[in-house]
Parts: structure tokens; sequence; C-alpha cells
């Protein structure tokens, strides 16, 4: 993945004035895809920061994995 393969992918939407007002990712192309997808998984890790729920303990999982 190159930074070019990934412009290439990328257009820009832009207002009687010329002004870009919003990009389009064209996910064809499968670099920008792929930056994409990291991209939603780290607006998932981020929004898991903030989750009420509470947390098991390392150990709580190994238990519950494995039946001990």
């Amino acid at each position: 993945m190159t930074a070019t393969t990934i412009k290439e992918g990328i257009s820009y939407l832009t207002n009687n004035k010329g002004k870009k007002t919003a990009v389009v990712f064209d996910l064809k192309n499968k670099a920008v895809k792929e930056l994409m997808e990291d991209f939603m998984d780290t607006l998932d890790a981020m929004d898991s920061l903030n989750d009420p729920t509470p947390r098991k303990s390392l150990e709580e999982v190994r238990k519950n994995l494995l039946g001990k």
C-alpha cells in the first residue's frame, strides 16, 4: 500500500465556489478499503473505552475458555 495508491481512490466533492466540502472513498480500491477498515476498527476501539460494562480479568477469561 502506497500513498499514491490510496490517493487514487479518493475524490473530493466541491461546492459551486470550488471549495472542497466532502470526501468520497472508492472502496473498490483495495488500499483505500483496508485503510477505511482500519479507521473503523479504531473508532470501535475508542467506543469500547467508554463502555461502562465491567471488564473481566485475564484469569476469569481463561477459566471461562478452558472450563477450569
